[in-house]
């Protein structure tokens, strides 16, 4: 929603104030672009002549209605897809660019000949307002207990899953409609990967300070360490594009090394009572005198089967939940001093 051009050069002076000041509140009637570069050709022919104050006050009033427009613009990036509001959007940003330009090219000039509307600093408030855009998505998400992730059974793991699917239904938006109403110099996509990794991790950081079982533990160390860099960056429309290096984990290194430990800690204690209870089991039969089958000539028992069976199954979890796979000899270290006894 755009507003006609309050004051409109070449024109008749008689301009009532009230068609001055006519705001358009209904549908789009120029792009936000055109309005904001005809307002710099405004302020600029306000100080590069004597002109009277009431239009240095209604410049202002102008740049003040220019701003809401491009911020509310903004603000409803992930309302709809619609190619209008993408067309608003676009107009938008370009007029952001414009303001920034001109702010430049005001840096420098004497101080009481410069607008007391500059800097603008549109840029700056632009990613403040992404900023709190994400920070209010992802707290939205977080608490929004109708997403479809009714089947897991926890509360963690539940939000877990809710903040995963919001990251990454939004960096889709990004790169498949938003990404285009940018100019390629802002790397909008990166912009925004950055800000939903630091409230993904910060929000990460604070389950992992809570004191998590062991079921919520492995759930989230799941997300760290494979689902988000596997399946979410190296997303087939993500891949190669968001600049991964940079992000690092969404944990730190002493949150994740201790996560791990109680992890690798579970699974090493399950494995070995697991093979220390099927051995028992097995000692138990040939005791009772149940002579195990005969194949070939020789007696064969299923305990080796089930046995490498269990330290599969462990380590197929283990490769999706622990990142430094050389760990897994801590699980396989077990299968070996088993089949020495």
């Amino acid at each position: 929603m755009l507003w006609k051009n309050r004051r409109q050069q070449n024109h008749n002076n008689n301009h009532t104030e009230e068609n001055d000041r006519d705001c358009v509140e209904e549908q789009q009637e120029e792009q936000l672009e055109e309005v904001s570069r005809r307002l710099i050709l405004r302020e600029e022919q306000f100080f590069s002549q004597d002109s009277p104050d009431e239009e240095e006050d209604q410049l202002l009033k102008d740049f003040e209605e220019l701003k809401l427009q491009m911020w509310m613009a903004i603000h409803n990036t992930f309302t709809s897809s619609s190619s209008e509001q993408l067309n608003i959007l676009r107009s938008a940003v370009a007029s952001i660019q414009q303001q920034e330009v001109q702010d430049r090219l005001w840096t420098g000039r004497p101080e009481d000949r410069v607008p007391v509307w500059r800097p603008l600093k549109c840029i700056s408030t632009h990613n403040n307002l992404l900023q709190k855009i994400v920070e209010s998505r992802v707290k939205k998400a977080a608490e929004d207990e109708l997403s479809g992730t009714e089947e897991l059974s926890s509360p963690v793991k539940r939000e877990v899953c809710r903040l995963g699917k919001r990251v990454k239904d939004d960096l889709l938006t990004v790169e498949r409609t938003v990404k285009d109403c940018y100019p390629p110099q802002m790397d909008i996509l990166n912009v925004y990967a950055g800000l939903y990794h630091q409230r993904f991790s910060t929000r990460l950081t604070e389950l992992a300070a809570s004191g998590l079982d062991i079921d919520d533990c492995s759930y989230l160390l799941f997300w760290v360490n494979h689902c988000y860099p596997q399946t979410i960056l190296k997303h087939e429309d993500l891949d190669g594009k968001i600049k991964t290096a940079c992000l690092g984990s969404l944990l730190l290194q002493d949150d994740l090394n201790r996560l791990e430990e109680q992890y690798l800690s579970h699974r090493e204690d399950k494995v070995k009572l697991w093979l220390s209870t099927a051995l028992k089991k097995e000692e138990e039969r040939w005791l009772s005198s149940k002579t195990p089958e005969l194949i070939d000539h020789y007696y064969f028992s299923p305990l080796a089967v089930d046995v490498i069976q269990v330290i599969d199954s462990s380590l197929t979890e283990f490769s999706r939940v622990i990142r430094d796979q050389s760990k897994a000899q801590r699980i396989t270290a077990h299968l070996e001093s088993f089949l020495c006894r």
